[in-house]
């Protein structure tokens, strides 16, 4: 149950962040009319998230004995059609621990945001954490999704695992665990749904002003967005 709900979230997340982001580039460069500063605004913005995404990639490959370099916490190629907030390069391996690799950001994205959400009401009394707080959620759960990139290869280790997991359920296999572990999975994932829902509450009520945001921006630089 708290499965299907915690995906489901994560879908609905997934959405959200890919339209949002540019509903708030649009927003700048009407305002700016320049391409690279409003990329460097919208990279500000989502920083913390993009050195927990990069950081995922780097040392999941280091543990499991891939050799990496060119670790990037900038925005690059800002005339260019792509932008990259980040980047660092993995050396080839195989399948498997490319897709492990590949995904990280999404596992460690989960834990930065269940830690966070978690931490923050025990500083109510401080505007400034607060804030940052804030900040962080919204800018981990934008960046926290692996791009087509990092997934290469994921889809084929996803099909040949579901397969095995199909073939031992009908082979009669399965995986008992303790009631102690079952029941701390449980509440662990009933807090992570919880925390999920309110960060996609944040994000919904952002998209929501990136709208007037645009429509603000509009008026102010006298261009008209057609086709929004």
């Amino acid at each position: 149950m708290y499965i299907l709900l915690l995906v489901f979230e994560l879908i609905v997340l997934w959405f959200i962040t890919r339209r949002l982001t540019q509903n708030l580039y649009v927003a700048l460069f009407l305002l700016i009319r320049s391409r690279p500063i409003a990329i460097a605004i919208i990279s500000f913005f989502f920083f913390p998230g993009t050195i927990i995404h990069e950081l995922s990639h780097l040392f999941t490959a280091e543990i499991l004995g891939v050799h990496t370099s060119g670790l990037t916490l900038t925005p690059e190629g800002l005339e260019e059609s792509n932008v990259r907030t980040g980047s660092v390069l993995i050396a080839k391996t195989d399948p498997i621990r490319r897709a492990v690799i590949g995904v990280a950001p999404v596992f460690v994205g989960l834990g930065a945001l269940f830690t966070i959400s978690y931490l923050l009401p025990q500083f109510a009394f401080s505007y400034w954490v607060l804030g940052i707080g804030y900040w962080v959620l919204f800018a981990v759960s934008n960046t926290m999704f692996s791009s087509p990139e990092d997934m290469e290869g994921f889809p084929a280790v996803a099909i040949t695992l579901s397969l095995i997991a199909i073939a031992a359920y009908f082979s009669g296999i399965s995986v008992g665990l303790p009631a102690s572990w079952i029941e701390n999975i449980t509440s662990t994932l009933s807090t992570l749904t919880t925390s999920i829902g309110y960060i996609v509450g944040l994000n919904l009520a952002v998209f929501a002003l990136s709208f007037s945001a645009i429509t603000i921006a509009e008026k102010l630089s006298g261009r008209k967005l057609v086709g929004r």
